[in-house]
């Protein structure tokens, strides 16, 4: 381990890696122009102007603005309807509250319009579930502290007060994660406020509470919700305030982002142009766009506005002429900010996404509904409304091409022909499920390590090494520690005993009811697998390629079926040889491409990774709800142990090989493969920031998840073919994985249930069986990932090891037990899977602990419930050849 870590400090295998890279691309080159990634489309439609009255002469600014049930729903606001301020016209506060529908065509309906309790402006208002939140603002005749949620059921609006804030306020700034609500900043009757308030919407009766307090004096902040590439933050841009004997209000260009699992403010990047410039700005329009930006629009600079500060200044002095040039500044204002500006949250970088078509506006609130961000009215100059709402839609237009699916075509008709070449060897279920023993052990060793690395390892690890950085890279690690047990204490059971599947112990060791618990558990576990292995991978290609989600999950599901049912185990090994092959090859081909991209090359992104600290990958603090070291190790040795000591797509490869020795040397050359492969997958995770940060406005901003990352980059930037290629490398990933799980799967329903059932069914029989499970069980998980289809996932590797950690731990542990424990019962077994199961349950729903620890969580508790029951349901069975201590060496 000492070794690993020296390595991993000094750089020197990445720094190889990436210097080969290099080499073979040339840094010297230049790297082709690139077409334009995200297209911002914009319209705008009349909304205002079929209310008449005063709202409808030229609309409002400053509403409260929301949706609920599919309307847009807007409250409230501010004109000058009977004269500017030069014309000593009075700023109306509109009491409306109006619910608009839109039509197939783009046009907005009223559907209902009803009164606030006063008119009011500049609160600020979140969409939730329950409907849209209006919080404070200003009326004729002070400001507020109340909230009101307004809500849109079955045809009519309905109000409920919420609790009050506890300062009256204008113009502050609000977003929700999850179930609260946060209020930052905004001016009271003394002036610009730092507070930062939180309303927890399942404890309304707690009120607001006042969390850690914004770094400075604030008003007209922009206020968002988005993920950082850790978990979901506020993030608050620029905004203003006028300190107490300040003749000017300054404006502001921070950015400041609060990590809620930290508790802490966090300066970031200053709101830029894309020359690098900074850019003040305040009451503008800020949302967010998929899974790691957001755009700003429109805002107020200052300087118009200081400069009108100025001359209120000079009149205040007895300037006489002063009041002359504040009306002309008024009145030949140039209007507002017109780049639309994007953010990327995990890059920390800026970009032009175009300019405002039209007159752009301040004092303004957006929506999202349908895809489509709406801005309804807004100040266009100072004391002009606009009766409009602006549109904006950002379109990508991925475009996959001919020679890209012609490579994939021919990647999925050799896979098919694979399967028909094998099919004739596969005479008996002893064929059909070990290969008769004729897998050489290197091939062996290459098929465990391409099972265990699917196509959600290959998406999903550069997409967290690029949010976050290397502290997951040790749990990929834990293999190395592992093989040495698996081989000392488990492999003799399985090989010795020529087991047909790793469950057959389990009769052996306890009774036929643990064994059959262990193989309904791997079943179920296995259908659920190989629905999100499907499902996961489409997802991410979906949202580069178009490539249609429902056509990439029925085509890998089928091709992966004719090819695995067909052709046996044998199959299945030599396919994962292909794929793994194309899969290292394709790292290092993408890998290449990014370093060409990034500003300066490798010196470049060195330089950027080490100023983000992206190589970090040991964090000794004791909090076991991060990955921290403590976490990740415990976390890795227990999943790893799980997988190779129960998982029958596992321990089904150690049955290929010729012999046992064989089969340690193929355990081994995994564990070493291991090594390389992940520092190449985390190595791209890093190039993907450095390539991102260098080429901020190439990244598809409206990316559903952060696991597009690494599809996306492929599609956009590499050369047809290659791009076609990795594609398909991706596709091998996920069909490696599929075959494996489906051809375990028939092994398990074929030894386990059938043929225990059936003990003297035909050799024909047995053959047919083994097929047809493969082919049912194929189908059920290609069903399942059609289903999965419409969830919203934010990491796949996240979201896959809890999915392991849940419900894999008390199946390992079922196999500790029988070789460790000699005590422990068949019966004492089943309540100890039960009890662990139980916990895990209770840790997972009341605790803040890391998924990471859910393997562990449930083998330890697994295993101590089973030694616990042991002492009133003792072993009374002669096992003595199947405990550790009972091995032959």
């Amino acid at each position: 381990m000492s070794t690993i870590k020296g390595v991993l400090r000094m750089n020197i295998m990445p720094k190889f890696i990436l210097s080969l890279a290099c080499w073979l691309i040339g840094l010297g080159q230049a790297v082709e122009a690139r077409e334009q990634i995200n297209h911002v489309e914009q319209n705008s439609f009349d909304l205002f102007e079929e209310l008449g009255g005063k709202v409808g002469q030229e609309g409002v600014a400053g509403a409260f603005v929301g949706v609920h049930g599919d309307v847009l729903i807007v409250a409230g606001g501010s004109a000058f309807p009977e004269g500017k301020p030069w014309e000593n016209g009075q700023k109306y506060f509109s009491d409306g509250i109006y619910v608009f529908q839109r039509s197939g065509d783009g046009d907005f309906t009223l559907l209902k319009e009803e009164k606030l309790s006063q008119g009011i402006a500049e609160g600020a208002s979140v969409s939730l579930a329950q409907g849209v939140l209006c919080i404070g603002g200003q009326s004729s005749s002070s400001l507020s502290e109340q909230v009101v949620l307004l809500a849109w059921s079955n045809g009519q609006l309905e109000r409920q007060e919420f609790p009050q804030l506890p300062v009256a306020v204008k113009n502050a700034t609000a977003a929700v994660i999850g179930d609260r609500v946060y209020l930052v900043g905004g001016q009271s009757e003394s002036g610009a406020l730092d507070q930062f308030l939180a309303l927890d919407l399942s404890n309304k009766e707690a009120g607001w509470q006042e969390l850690p307090n914004f770094p400075h004096p604030v008003t007209g902040a922009m206020a968002v919700a988005q993920m950082d590439g850790e978990e979901v933050s506020l993030h608050v841009f620029g905004g203003r305030a006028k300190t107490t004997g300040a003749s000017r209000t300054t404006f502001y260009a921070d950015v400041f982002r609060f990590c809620p699992s930290r508790g802490k403010w966090e300066k970031k990047k200053p709101i830029r142009l894309s020359g690098g410039e900074s850019l003040p700005l305040a009451v503008g329009v800020a949302a967010r766009v998929g899974a790691s930006h957001v755009v700003l629009l429109g805002g107020d600079s200052g300087t118009t506005f200081n400069q009108v500060e100025d001359a209120i200044s000079q009149m205040e002095a007895g300037d006489k002429k002063a009041q002359v040039l504040r009306d002309s500044l008024w009145m030949t204002h140039p209007g507002f900010n017109k780049q639309i500006l994007i953010y990327n949250t995990v890059t920390d970088s800026w970009f032009e996404g175009g300019t405002w078509q039209g007159s752009p506006v301040a004092v303004s609130s957006s929506v999202w509904l349908n895809g489509s961000l709406l801005i309804p009215g807004g100040e266009i100059r100072p004391a002009t409304r606009t009766p409009k709402i602006h549109e904006v839609r950002v379109a990508v237009s991925p475009v996959f091409g001919w020679l890209n699916y012609l490579v994939l075509g021919v990647y999925f008709i050799g896979m098919l022909l694979l399967g028909f070449y094998f099919m004739k060897r596969e005479s008996s279920t002893d064929d059909f499920f070990k290969a008769g023993g004729r897998i050489p052990w290197w091939a062996a060793g290459i098929s465990i390590f391409a099972t265990t690395l699917s196509a959600i390892t290959f998406i999903a690890i550069p997409a967290k090494s690029y949010a976050t950085d290397w502290r997951m890279f040790m749990f990929n690690m834990a293999i190395i520690f592992i093989a040495p047990v698996v081989i000392r204490y488990f492999l003799p059971f399985f090989r010795r005993f020529n087991f047909d599947t790793a469950y057959q112990y389990l009769e052996a060791r306890f009774n036929r009811a643990v064994r059959w618990l262990a193989s309904s558990l791997f079943v179920f576990f296995m259908v659920s697998r190989i629905a999100i292995v499907l499902f996961l991978p489409s997802l991410a290609l979906n949202a580069v390629t178009g490539f249609n989600i429902y056509l990439a999950i029925v085509v890998m599901g089928v091709v992966t079926i004719i090819y695995c049912t067909s052709g046996g185990i044998e199959a299945v090994v030599w396919g994962d040889v292909i794929q793994g092959i194309i899969l290292v090859g394709g790292a290092f081909i993408a890998l290449a491409f990014m370093l060409a991209g990034v500003d300066g090359g490798l010196s470049g992104f060195l330089e950027i990774t080490a100023e983000q600290q992206k190589f970090h990958t040991f964090d000794f603090r004791f909090d076991l709800s991060q990955p921290v070291f403590w976490v990740v190790m415990l976390g890795g040795l227990a999943n790893t142990l799980i997988s190779y000591t129960s998982d029958q797509s596992v321990v089904q490869r150690y049955m290929t090989t010729k012999d046992e020795h064989a089969t340690g040397r193929s355990i081994w050359l995994n564990g070493f493969l291991s090594i390389p492969v992940s520092i190449i997958f985390f190595l791209l995770g890093a190039g993907l920031y450095a390539f991102y940060t260098s080429n901020p406005d190439q990244m598809a901003i409206v990316n559903p998840n952060i696991d597009s990352v690494f599809p996306q980059f492929i599609v956009a930037e590499m050369p047809a073919g290659i791009a076609g290629l990795l594609i398909a490398a991706i596709f091998a990933a996920a069909m490696s994985t599929l075959s494996s799980n489906i051809n375990s799967v028939a092994a398990v329903i074929t030894s386990d249930f059938y043929k225990v059932m059936m003990p003297k069914a035909a050799l024909a029989k047995n053959m047919a069986v083994a097929r047809w499970s493969g082919i049912i069980v194929g189908v059920l998980g290609i069903m399942m990932a059609l289903v999965l289809a419409t969830w919203n996932i934010a990491s796949l590797w996240d979201q896959f090891n809890t999915f392991l950690g849940l419900l894999t731990g008390g199946l390992g542990a079922l196999f500790v037990m029988g070789i460790f424990f000699p005590r422990i019962s068949g019966n004492a077994a089943l309540l100890g899977v039960v009890g662990g199961l139980f916990v895990l349950v209770l840790v997972k729903n009341h605790t803040d602990l890391s998924f990471l620890l859910y393997g562990f969580v449930s083998l330890v508790a697994s295993v101590l419930f089973a030694w616990l029951a042991s002492w009133m349901l003792p072993n009374r069975k002669a096992i003595a050849d199947f405990t550790w201590k009972g091995q032959r060496v």
